[in-house]
């Protein structure tokens, strides 16, 4: 009688449970963070921005590339009228000039991508309290991040993302 009274008991808790969690309706949505970025004023911005940075990184990269090669071919044509310790010196420094260029690219690169993940930092940090404003807003259980390496499908219906840029762009407008 005991062990019936139980399984009735818990057999009732967990029927009252299922229909209190049917009751609460999931909202569910996402956000496309990469479209975001690139589609949104600010990320367009900060694109304009990175380009801009890039081509003078890349011009003086260049310009410093051609000054070698031009060193190098004086080098290769006086080559046999100098004596050997000045061909020598000229060869290490030749070496040494191409040492520095080589340095200059990885440390332009470097500053490049630090450059790109703060600005992308800053556009992402004020994504965040606007998707979150936006979920407890219009009462959303969870807003996920679309991401393809962990979710193969999601509805369409479910994506945020337009009207998450349009508040992100207002408030950049608003900035400026």
């Amino acid at each position: 009688m005991k062990k019936m009274l139980l399984s009735l008991t818990i057999a009732t808790a967990l029927l009252t449970g299922a229909a209190v969690c049917s009751a609460t309706e999931l909202k569910i949505g996402y956000i496309d963070i990469q479209r975001a970025l690139s589609e949104s004023k600010p990320g367009k911005a900060a694109i304009e921005k990175l380009t801009l940075e890039n081509n003078r990184m890349r011009d003086e990269i260049l310009k410093e590339k051609e000054k070698i090669e031009q060193a190098f071919e004086m080098l290769q044509k006086q080559s046999a009228m100098l004596t050997d310790d000045v061909r020598r010196s000229k060869e290490l420094d030749m070496a040494r000039r191409k040492r520095d260029w080589d340095r200059m690219v990885e440390d332009q690169q470097n500053e490049f991508q630090l450059k790109e993940s703060q600005l992308t930092g800053e556009i992402i940090d004020e994504l965040i309290p606007i998707v979150q404003d936006y979920g407890q807003k219009h009462g959303f259980s969870i807003i996920f991040q679309r991401s393809p390496q962990m979710v193969l499908h999601i509805d369409p219906a479910l994506d945020l993302t337009d009207k998450i840029i349009a508040i992100l762009d207002a408030g950049f407008q608003k900035k400026q």
